[in-house]
């Protein structure tokens, strides 16, 4: 038996009893289904996929057909912009960034600051908090859904940058004459 430990942030995850909980559940099916295939023709209460000797243990997105449906979800069908942000002595490069409603962006976030190796990338709007290690890149993507003005900061330098969000060309209205 070997123990399994994930390290996340500031919590330790032992994740050894999961694991064995989950190898004696393999080997066990619920008891309302038949545990032999004894001439019995009655298949009531399986689900797809599953054996006379109990449900079928894999996910459900295993399915080829689940499969085309998520990745039709998740998959862009506009390409993924690539920003860097540097986090720098003096603050950050670019200390505004202007996106687009709606357009998919991958985000590169890398502290070049030689005083302070060790500090943060906090967007609240997006759900974004990294921790940035000088000279290595983070990064995540965001489209942004509402127009606005988002702020990005550095907790540890006090320094700020801001994110605006602008309509897409379609939603934009004419000039009045």
């Amino acid at each position: 038996m070997s123990v399994v430990q994930v390290r996340v942030r500031a919590w330790d995850v032992d994740l050894s009893r999961r694991r064995d909980d989950l190898q004696k559940l393999k080997g066990d099916g619920p008891s309302s289904f038949p545990s032999s295939s004894s001439g019995s023709s009655s298949l009531a209460g399986q689900t797809p996929g599953s054996s006379a000797g109990g449900p079928s243990r894999s996910p459900a997105s295993d399915s080829a057909k689940d499969g085309l449906v998520s990745s039709g979800i998740f998959s862009s069908l506009e390409p993924t912009q690539e920003i860097v942000i540097l986090n720098t002595q003096d603050g950050f490069v670019p200390e505004i960034l202007r996106l687009k409603k709606g357009q998919n962006y991958r985000i590169h976030v890398v502290n070049v600051n030689e005083k302070e190796k060790n500090v943060s990338f906090i967007l609240d709007a997006f759900s974004q908090h990294e921790g940035t290690y000088f000279g290595q890149p983070k990064s995540f993507e965001i489209s942004p859904k509402i127009e606005g003005i988002f702020s990005f900061q550095c907790p540890e330098t006090a320094k700020q940058g801001k994110i605006l969000v602008s309509p897409t060309d379609a939603d934009r209205k004419p000039a009045s004459e």
